[in-house]
């Protein structure tokens, strides 16, 4: 009998092993099969290591396809698989459990819910790496409904217990590497640029001999150094980029850089290099084996929106009927789902001469645009996480040194590495930038100073402009440049003046009322439009405007000297030109400029065939 139970208990023991070994195994294939390229990936699972006749092995082949299978029912699990997988591998039921809500149709809401639930469940039984991939799903659910603030705390929640893994796109995990980007795709999107490039580049010099590493990194810094306005460092990267595509001939990469191109262009307001571009972009792409709808839909924003600036209102609608026609998941997601579409189809009627159609498009895109998100942060709040994930990365590369494994943990990264996760990545950077851009055409706010950027408003100005109808309706538009701002920069160099600027125009933007416009025109000249005022109305609003910048300390900014503006005004009491408007507006301000600066010259709007008005 004694022997009896130490036969079963070896058993037992046996077994144990056996399981484990098993698990252990099939983990590890998993992870090296998740690493390959798509196609390689392919090839592995055709002959794959994993017994399916069993709920593990069944599991982790299915599992394998992740990035690759989008659809929920391809990783269905009968009633009794599930509560095999349950019973025996808890770790492993939650993790599909996390997947399936990614794939699942569900409500942000509820998504966020259901993530939280599983964080709690695996933090209570040390799961750290389920904590991790739910979190980074969490995360990414975070930044596609636009609640970026929310995001960033989830991360800086997380840093303690991140992976030292330097490598992106670990699968069913979440790395430091990821968190890099999580925080550049994060802090692009509220509009802290220098903050991204730094995440951006974080990610990127993680994995200097890596391609596809390289590539993303370079996409997301051409698109923040963009958005900086340094155009010449952009150009720079962009031919980086294009070094990068020749060495590897690999199509995806020139559709990329092609795309990217198309954007700087647009940004250089040069439309018509901006569509050939993208059409170049768009050629090569749907050409190419692998057509990928999200990478269609952001060119054809492109090529609708370099028409619309060049004014071929067929083309832009030809353009525009293609984006709105491919699968509604393969559009712009989030609370400005249909921000692109509006605005784009309010501009092509704008241009067909259909006003009225167009005001309705331009009323419901503005609803959306002013969307606000939920979130109580504070800018301390911020600094203290970015000082963790550093003092979490310095920690780590610490360890890696003193075991003397960084060398080779970097290795064995770049020479595994997925492409597809980039071009994963590329995706979701062209979808979390919706907040200040939308693909650089759809954008309203001026990256330095953060009120209006020209474009945006002029158009909101010309939209007021050629609604007016009350015969006692008028606005006052004028032309703002502060005065010797050339001074400031010689002294104290471009970064105070840009600080300066900054300044100036938070300063005015408080000052304005909701129905009022104000943004940057150009350099130091902005350009505000008053509702509902009169000429003298405009007068009084600009000399109090410049007594509180007359008032203001620039010493504590780091700058000397005192600020004082010049103003040409225009009032308009019936629909107008807005180029006409703007055109009389720099006339006088250049008038009040020769008459010793600092000082306002209103007058009414006089179409250009009057005489002149100064």
């Amino acid at each position: 009998m004694f022997s009896r139970l130490i036969i079963i208990t070896l058993l037992l023991l046996t077994c144990h092993t056996v399981f484990a070994g098993t698990l252990e195994e099939y983990a590890a294939k998993r992870r090296a099969i998740l690493k390959q390229p798509p196609e390689n990936r392919l090839k592995a699972l055709v002959d794959h290591p994993f017994d399916t006749t069993t709920v593990l092995g069944k599991y982790f082949y299915l599992s394998s396809f992740l990035y690759i299978e989008n659809d929920p029912a391809f990783y269905a699990l009968t009633d009794s698989e599930l509560k095999v997988l349950r019973e025996d591998y808890p770790e492993y039921f939650y993790e599909r459990k996390a997947l399936m809500i990614w794939l699942s149709d569900l409500s942000y809401e509820e998504q966020f819910k259901k993530y939280r639930d599983i964080q709690a469940i695996a933090r209570e039984n040390n799961w750290p790496r389920v904590e991790g991939w739910t979190t980074s799903l969490l995360v990414y659910s975070l930044l596609t409904a636009e609640l970026h603030f929310n995001a960033i705390l989830e991360i800086n929640n997380y840093i303690p217990l991140s992976s030292g893994n330097l490598s992106r796109g670990m699968a069913y995990d979440y790395s430091l590497s990821d968190i890099f980007h999580n925080m550049y795709s994060a802090l692009f999107s509220l509009g802290d640029f220098e903050g991204a490039l730094e995440f951006c580049r974080k990610y990127k010099n993680n994995a200097p001999q890596d391609p596809d590493v390289q590539v993303d990194g370079l996409s997301c810094e051409i698109l923040t150094l963009i958005n900086l306005e340094k155009f010449d460092d952009a150009w720079a990267s962009l031919k980086k980029m294009s070094e990068l595509a020749e060495d590897t001939g690999r199509s995806d990469l020139n559709v990329q850089l092609l795309t990217y191109s198309a954007v700087y262009f647009r940004e250089q307001e040069r439309p018509e290099l901006a569509y050939l571009y993208a059409k170049d972009a768009l050629d090569l792409h749907l050409n190419s084996k692998h057509v990928q709808r999200s990478t269609e839909y952001s060119l054809y924003k492109l090529l609708t929106a370099s028409q619309i600036e060049l004014k071929n209102a067929d083309k832009a609608e030809f353009y525009l009927n293609k984006m709105q026609s491919l699968p509604k998941n393969f559009q712009t997601e989030g609370p400005r789902q249909d921000v692109n579409s509006l605005y784009a189809q309010a501009k092509v009627e704008s241009l067909k001469g259909q006003h009225e159609k167009a005001n309705s498009y331009y009323e419901e895109a503005i609803k959306i645009l002013f969307f606000k998100e939920k979130a109580n942060f504070s800018f301390k709040q911020l600094k203290r996480i970015d000082t963790a994930i550093n003092d979490r990365d310095v920690t780590l590369i610490k360890q890696k040194l003193n075991q003397k494994e960084l060398d080779f943990t970097i290795a064995a990264s770049v020479a595994t590495f997925s492409s597809f996760a980039a071009l994963l990545t590329g995706l979701i950077l062209w979808r979390q930038s919706r907040l200040k851009r939308e693909v650089e055409h759809f954008s309203r706010i001026d990256s330095l100073t953060s009120v209006y950027n020209r474009w945006f408003a002029i158009d909101t100005i010309k939209l007021r402009i050629n609604t007016m109808k009350r015969l006692d309706d008028k606005v006052c538009v004028a032309l703002i440049d502060l005065d010797h701002f050339k001074r400031i920069n010689d002294a104290s160099g471009h970064k105070m003046g840009d600080t300066v600027l900054s300044h100036f125009a938070r300063l005015c933007k408080y000052q304005c009322s909701e129905a009022d416009v104000f943004g940057r025109y150009g350099g130091e000249t902005f350009v505000l439009m008053l509702s509902g005022a009169t000429q003298n109305d405009a007068k009084e609003k600009l000399r109090s405007l410049r007594e509180i910048i007359s008032q203001q300390d620039l010493t504590k900014l780091g700058a000397e000297g005192t600020l004082a503006f010049s103003a040409g005004i225009v009032e308009v009491s019936d629909k107008a030109d807005i180029s006409q408007v703007l055109s009389q507006c720099d006339k006088l301000l250049y008038a009040a400029k020769q008459n010793g600066r600092n000082q306002d010259i209103c007058a009414p709007f006089r179409p250009a065939e009057q005489d002149d008005i100064v």
